[in-house]
């Protein structure tokens, strides 16, 4: 079995990563370098910073309890979101 690189938007498939890094340059698509997983992903991916749930994944991940999961899971739910996430509220014509 070959390793095949995915392309984070159509998800197709590159087997050299050559040829993966030419798709990307031509398509314009970015990918997340975070620290969430060991490679190159798509933004949002279970175990991206960048997922809000991605706490929760982790804590599971290095073998926390179903409870102590449920509860961090929560906790985020309820949470406000961060203010990158917010709308903007429109300003107000000036005329």
């Amino acid at each position: 079995m070959t390793f095949v690189f995915r392309r984070p938007e159509c998800r197709t498939r590159r087997r050299s990563h050559a040829l993966f890094t030419q798709h990307l340059r031509e398509s314009g698509h970015k990918v997340c370098i975070c620290g969430g997983y060991h490679y190159q992903h798509r933004p949002g991916s279970p175990y991206c910073e960048r997922n809000p749930q991605s706490a929760a994944l982790l804590a599971s991940r290095y073998g926390a309890s179903d409870e102590e999961v449920a509860d961090i899971a929560l906790d985020l739910a309820l949470a406000p979101p961060p203010a990158a996430a917010r709308p903007r509220k429109a300003m107000a014509c000036p005329f």
